[in-house]
């Protein structure tokens, strides 16, 4: 008789990382990013008001600093649902979203899902609907279930 043995926890993270590199595919999580000073060579800022010192600054419009969106890559697994499926639950019926993507839990990718403003899967542009922590006895992937975004 021989004895079952839970694997340790960093035999699962190993395991669970290996299938997401084997099936997974890469997406894209895009935030804003602000802060960014005028690239403009006419611009500079004006200490005293923390604005542009040219008010007519063509690349910010008088206000130097810049925001704009940037993506970051990451590896997930992907998994596409019905277009309108639903889940069933005691209550009644749940939409529960157009696609489910699974990330490993590290602290930059959680503080990139908190703050996303859109996600790209499959070449089609997707925000966030829930978040879902996973892993036993510890955290060790994040669940995102997102819906694709209306053109």
């Amino acid at each position: 008789m021989s004895n079952i043995t839970w694997p340790s926890e960093s035999h699962r993270v190993t395991i669970i990382d290996d299938i997401r590199d084997a099936i997974g595919r890469d997406i894209t999580i895009n935030t804003l990013v602000s802060g960014i000073p005028c690239p403009d060579i006419t611009d500079s800022l004006d200490l005293v008001t923390n604005l542009s010192t040219n008010q007519f600054c063509p690349t910010c419009q008088g206000v130097y600093w810049l925001n704009t969106i940037s993506g970051i890559e990451t590896k997930a697994h992907v998994t596409w649902k019905g277009e309108d499926m639903l889940l069933w639950t005691p209550g009644g019926q749940i939409f529960t979203g157009d696609c489910l993507v699974q990330i490993k839990y590290t602290a930059s990718a959680i503080y990139y899902v908190d703050n996303a403003l859109s996600f790209i899967v499959d070449d089609k542009e997707m925000i966030k609907k829930d978040v879902t922590l996973r892993g036993a006895p510890e955290i060790n992937r994040i669940l995102v279930t997102l819906e694709q975004k209306e053109k």
